[in-house]
């Protein structure tokens, strides 16, 4: 208890000892319970002391009036008066109770209500907590997700020798950047891509991306090479409507590759040529050696007076041993150079009469026996630039062939016609032929036709002999009639020396 409760009590008290006294001397203790009611109705302790105040009130009030109505009797009014009096000090005791227990209820309410609005406050302080923290959070996720926007479009930005791209199930391409990208037909990070060169419509490996698989397949865009990877993109519900392609340049692995199996096919196929010529020149060899030994034997131990006459055809037969092994090994070069590509055309100044003239002289000691080779030229003369060793070789192996394959009696045909900037070379046998079935194949590498069994040669010289035409940018063609002889006609672009000095 403390000591203010004592203190309000006493003023209460006091004030009831009040209403007696101005009762019993002035006759007024009316006023003293006004008063004493207007004390009560604002007496702020507790409910006991409030009840003793009232009591001694109404005490005060009954003895005062007793004491001065005792010896005049009753009163009516006074007694009304003083009714009044006890009745309002007694309402007003109620009033207070009732003020306080309403009080009470109201500041329980107020206290539940700060409660709610503490734990309210702590709740929303937790939450805004919670929020903040989730804002950081989230601030640096999306930092963190234009980080790798920025660095997902730099590396598509500067994607070499291709596009990365996203493709939709309508075949469209959503964005698409990277090296190639004009090279595609495409726009730059653009909703509105067509595709202006790309088909990929008639690629049936996408529709397997679309169904969740990667995907991997090669293209040609514009005459170049490109291989296309594909990645599907499911969504959130796990749907594939969006592809990640990358396309990328492989035009010179490609050229690189092809290259490289080229030169592997060629340098297995020339190998598989040396062997085989290697092959064939140890068997072609021993006729010719053969020849040359028999007929030195049979020179050095002939005795007949006809020895001269035999002297000569025993020459004869070994020229035409040494030019037969010449020429093989001649072949074989020729075709060692060319198929390394080693072999070079190199232009020089050439008087075409004086040329043929001067072959005719070389090639006239290996004609077989009683063989005439008739030599015409048509059109202009004058000197020309070509490449001697080319052309020689060319005219040696169209004349030996005509040579080998004709009787011996025969006639041989030669011609050149030369004009402006065309030699046109005519060589024309009376041999044995070339079967119509075989034509196709007489270009052919070590290609002989059925019917040249019993003729020496080794099946190269129609073969070097075109690709040395090729070499001077010409054309070779032919026509044979079985048992009726050959024509081969070559046409070899060549250059005027008195032209080419006009226009210098």
């Amino acid at each position: 208890m403390n000591f203010n409760r004592f203190d309000r009590l006493g003023v209460g008290l006091a004030l009831a000892m009040g209403i007696f006294i101005l009762q019993w001397t002035a006759h007024v203790g009316t006023i003293g319970g006004l008063i004493i009611s207007i004390y009560i109705l604002r007496y702020s302790g507790d409910s006991k002391s409030l009840i003793i105040i009232g009591l001694a009130a109404s005490l005060a009030i009954l003895a005062g009036y007793l004491t001065t109505n005792f010896s005049n009797g009753v009163d009516g009014d006074e007694v009304i008066i003083n009714g009044l009096s006890l009745s309002m000090v007694w309402i007003c005791v109620y009033a207070n109770h009732k003020l306080k227990f309403q009080a009470n209820k109201n500041s329980e309410l107020i206290q539940s209500l700060e409660t709610q609005k503490n734990e309210a406050i702590h709740e929303l302080e937790s939450v805004t907590s919670d929020l903040r923290s989730e804002s950081n959070e989230r601030k640096i996720v999306e930092l963190e997700l234009l980080k790798r926007k920025k660095l997902q479009e730099a590396m598509a930005h500067n994607f070499p020798d291709g596009v990365i791209c996203v493709l939709n199930k309508e075949m469209k391409f959503i964005l698409a950047d990277g090296g190639e990208i004009e090279e595609l037909g495409l726009l730059r990070n653009q909703r509105k891509n067509e595709n202006a060169f790309l088909n990929l419509t008639s690629l049936p490996e996408l529709k397997n991306a679309f169904k969740g698989e990667q995907i991997s397949t090669e293209l040609r865009v514009n005459n170049k090479s490109y291989t296309l990877n594909g990645v599907p993109i499911p969504d959130a519900n796990n749907e594939v409507n969006e592809v990640l392609l990358v396309i990328r340049n492989i035009t010179d692995q490609k050229a690189l590759e092809n290259n490289l199996i080229r030169a592997l096919e060629r340098e297995k196929e020339l190998n598989v040529l040396k062997s085989q010529f290697v092959t064939m020149a140890s068997h072609k060899f021993r006729t010719p050696l053969s020849t040359i030994l028999s007929s030195v034997f049979l020179l050095e131990n002939y005795t007949d007076a006809d020895y001269e006459l035999e002297k000569t055809a025993f020459f004869d037969k070994i020229k035409r041993s040494v030019h037969n092994l010449t020429a093989l090994l001649n072949d074989y070069l020729s075709l060692g150079k060319l198929e390394e590509g080693k072999l070079k055309v190199t232009y020089t100044e050439t008087d075409i009469k004086a040329f043929f003239d001067e072959f005719l002289q070389e090639i006239g000691s290996i004609k077989k026996v009683k063989q005439k080779i008739h030599f015409t030229h048509e059109g202009i003369e004058c000197t020309v630039m070509t490449d001697k060793f080319l052309l020689k070789n060319i005219l040696t192996n169209l004349l030996s062939n005509a040579i080998e394959y004709s009787p011996h009696d025969a006639e041989i045909q030669l011609s050149a016609e030369l004009k402006k900037e065309t030699l046109k070379i005519r060589v024309t046998d009376q041999g044995i032929g070339i079967p119509e079935n075989e034509q196709h194949q007489i270009f052919k590498r070590f290609y002989r036709g059925q019917n040249a069994n019993n003729v020496e040669g080794t099946g190269l010289g129609l073969n070097i002999a075109k690709k040395y035409i090729r070499l001077l940018k010409g054309t070779i063609e032919f026509t044979s009639q079985l048992n009726k002889g050959t024509t081969f006609i070559a046409i070899i672009p060549v250059m005027n020396v008195n032209v080419l000095e006009k226009q210098a």
